[in-house]
């Protein structure tokens, strides 16, 4: 517990048991008193793409996730674009989180924090605290070419649940705070000038969630 009305969640990597052991986090410290959430993202980068999108379902439900951007086998040669878009969208029985949410971020935050992070803002479920993400939010592939070098080719794209680029780009917080210098291996970590405006932030009127 941040405080005796806020939970701390640290995510350190997203797996295929990501939104379970969120979840469970999450009704450990509601029975501890907890009715709002910070959720800690800082320097999360482990974990496939696809898993940081599936555990924003815990906390959206009806809206679109993320939007998928591959070349379109079935495009005519002569077509000026050859992509195709797939959203990924939470259905009617997802979203059992339904408390206030604030995401801490950073520079370390990338791939699968950042498309959990992006389908959470995007949705009006939870604002964003710390400094900008890397913008690390593509699936690519490295083709060896005959004489020994290689070419890194992007195969797929995720966006913003607005279609809003996120590769290369990063997501800006709502609000910036400095990277603080605390010990992250203390539960919430002490001194935290990030985590100290979440849980202000938390105070203030929230997002409507979508």
């Amino acid at each position: 517990m941040a405080n005796p009305t806020t939970g701390y969640v640290r995510i350190v990597d997203f797996t295929s048991n990501s939104s379970a052991r969120i979840k469970q986090a999450v009704d450990a410290l509601a029975k501890t008193g907890a009715t709002r959430y910070v959720i800690d993202l800082r320097g999360t980068s482990r974990g496939d793409l696809d898993t940081g999108v599936e555990a924003a379902r815990l906390f959206v439900r009806n809206a679109t996730l993320t939007v998928k951007v591959s070349r379109d086998p079935a495009a005519r040669p002569d077509a000026k674009d050859k992509t195709r878009k797939d959203s990924v969208t939470a259905q009617a029985n997802d979203g059992a989180v339904t408390a206030p949410v604030v995401l801490l971020i950073d520079s370390g935050t990338s791939g699968a924090a950042e498309l959990f992070a992006a389908a959470l803002d995007g949705n009006k479920r939870a604002d964003l605290v710390g400094e900008r993400t890397i913008g690390r939010a593509a699936r690519q592939q490295l083709v060896k070419l005959p004489d020994g070098s290689g070419l890194l080719l992007t195969t797929v794209r995720y966006l913003s649940p607005a279609s809003v680029a996120i590769h290369e780009k990063g997501l800006t917080p709502d609000v910036h705070v400095p990277e603080p210098d605390v010990d992250f291996g203390a539960d919430p970590p002490a001194g935290d000038a990030a985590l100290e405006k979440a849980i202000e932030r938390l105070t203030q009127p929230q997002k409507q969630a979508a």
